[in-house]
């Protein structure tokens, strides 16, 4: 029997939006079921803490509190806690609410908001719904070759790739000089755990199954240890996260992917999720996190996750949106703050097309870090197939390869991070230039640094 799935018409981020109300034309999702988290109508805290504040004094001290970060290195913490206890909350509330000395301050306090995709459609995105395998290619951990050379062919000697898909991949792969950094570096990503947060993946995709840590891993949405990609009927985004894991792999088809749930179907999550999730991934041993999503406004909550990640060595990719518009999605647009400087190890990655101009859907800022290709990207699909894939979500992956490969050469994360902006190609963009960061990802380049 065959099973269908909706084609994937555009596997991008779009923007998450922490408004109720959608964006021009983009479909309501004011009905979108809300995945496990802090309670509904919660509110996440952001406080100063002092070195012996631990979680069980948090929550034995705040009526309802839920840990979502508690981070020394940095003095921070985020709880979730329910409204009426985050009305009476203040520093001062704090010492006497059962625990006499607790040295704590309230920094910010925020609605947890449903996070939202908002979702441009664009036609010339496409879902390859009739490649499948009937066996044979199980894993990309030849690198490049697996699908360029001989082991293109198989199962009686048919290609799974027909030769204009093959020349779109390899056209791709050309541009971002993915064989030379993959000769230059044979670990090709081994050793380094990068962590997706987004709509799951498939587990059993024969492309991915074998590089996805499935005991370091989560389900937020459904509460579970199974990450799994879901399909119910009207989904929006599904796939999107095993498209992400896809692109990845192309260029570090040796790293170990950890998957947490964060997104339902519908591109929905709410910001004590995303922040719960990154404190996870860190605590999992995650050396790269990967959130191809975003948000309109500000988080407190999620830049102290986020910073927290950083300080230990973490780095973190995010994609910039997909409105076309100048001003990039949080947590990017936080970029240059206090909280998360320019050279902080946050990257953020807008979308170009193979002649270096911008991608017309991508956002652009004077603070996003640089681009990568990010338009009709062949990469993983649920139910064993493939997907042409358009938006700043799989441009952003190409470079959390790139830096999954570079790491596995023993670099640290702070040169490498430093390494894949130096090692950009300047994109040829003359409206736009200023706006696009360091250029555009150059794989080749990024790995003569180091081999």
């Amino acid at each position: 029997m065959t099973t269908r799935t909706r084609p994937l018409s555009l596997m991008s981020l779009a923007v998450m939006a922490m408004a109720i109300t959608a964006c021009g034309t983009t479909p309501q999702v004011a009905d979108t079921p809300v995945p496990v988290g802090a309670g509904a109508g919660d509110k996440l805290v952001t406080l100063r803490v002092g070195p012996g504040v631990s979680s069980a004094g948090l929550t034995s001290t705040l009526p309802g509190a839920q840990v979502l970060v508690l981070d020394h290195a940095t003095s921070r913490a985020v709880v979730a806690v329910p409204a009426a206890t985050a009305r009476t909350l203040s520093s001062s509330s704090l010492k006497t609410q059962g625990l006499g000395q607790l040295d704590a301050g309230v920094l910010a306090v925020e609605d947890d908001a449903v996070m939202k995709v908002l979702n441009a459609e664009d036609p010339e995105a496409e879902a390859l719904g009739l490649t499948t395998w009937a066996g044979g290619l199980t894993t990309w951990a030849g690198g490049l070759t697996t699908w360029a050379g001989g082991a293109l062919t198989w199962a009686g000697g048919a290609s799974f790739l027909n030769s204009a898909d093959l020349a779109s991949a390899s056209a791709y792969w050309n541009a971002l000089g993915i064989a030379d950094g993959q000769r230059r570096i044979p670990e090709l990503g081994a050793g380094v755990r990068v962590a997706v947060l987004d709509t799951g993946i498939d587990l059993n995709h024969p492309l991915l199954r074998d590089r996805v840590d499935t005991v370091n891993d989560w389900d937020f949405v459904g509460g579970d240890a199974t990450p799994q990609e879901e399909n119910p009927t009207g989904a929006m985004k599904y796939g999107h996260g095993t498209a992400v894991a896809g692109v990845i792999l192309q260029i570090a088809p040796q790293a170990t992917l950890q998957s947490y749930r964060v997104l339902n179907p519908m591109g929905a999550g709410r910001i004590s999720v995303v922040t719960s999730a990154v404190n996870k991934a860190v605590a999992n041993g995650a050396q790269i996190i990967n959130m191809s999503l975003g948000a309109t406004s500000n988080s407190v909550a999620l830049n102290t996750a986020i910073a927290a990640a950083l300080a230990k060595g973490v780095l973190v990719v995010n994609s910039s949106g997909n409105a076309g518009t100048q001003g990039i999605v949080y947590p990017g647009a936080a970029l240059g703050t206090t909280q998360l400087p320019l050279n902080s190890g946050l990257i953020s990655v807008g979308s170009v097309d193979l002649t270096l101009k911008k991608s017309a859907f991508s956002q652009y800022a004077k603070n996003m870090t640089m681009t990568a290709p990010g338009e009709l990207v062949l990469t993983t699909f649920p139910d064993s197939r493939l997907v042409k894939a358009s938006g700043t979500s799989f441009a952003a992956p190409a470079v959390t390869g790139a830096l999954a490969l570079a790491m596995s050469a023993g670099v640290t994360s702070s040169v490498v991070a430093s390494a894949v902006q130096t090692s950009a190609k300047p994109n040829l963009d003359t409206i736009y230039n200023p706006e696009l960061g360091a250029g555009t990802l150059n794989v080749s380049a990024l790995a003569a640094k180091f081999r």
